[in-house]
């Protein structure tokens, strides 16, 4: 049986930020939020390895051209070569995750 977890987008967590940090203005406090997914997003674009720590490590992988099959045919395909993001979470993620089991 397949547990389905709550979901979140990004305004969702900015949401809950903006009501958690009462400092500076809104307005600012956006401005932050989404200078640091920028940056992430800049970084992790010119594959440099984005370390956050006791959360994880995000990397850029270079995955080589390869066949693969079609599984509605079985027919070989072309899958070319690409970039893929790849996240490894830290051990304080992965113990508080699993505390509740």
């Amino acid at each position: 049986m397949r547990i389905r977890t709550p979901k979140k987008n990004k305004s969702d967590i900015l949401k809950t930020y903006l009501q958690s940090e009462i400092d500076l203005t809104p307005e600012i406090n956006k401005e932050i939020f989404n200078r640091f997914f920028e940056i992430l997003e800049k970084n992790i674009s010119h594959h440099v390895s984005v370390e956050l720590r006791n959360f994880g490590v995000f990397k850029s992988k270079y995955m080589k051209s390869r066949y693969g099959s079609d599984p509605r045919n079985k027919k070989k395909i072309y899958i070319p070569s690409k970039w893929k993001v790849t996240f490894k979470s830290s051990e304080n993620i992965n113990k508080k995750l699993n505390e509740k089991i």
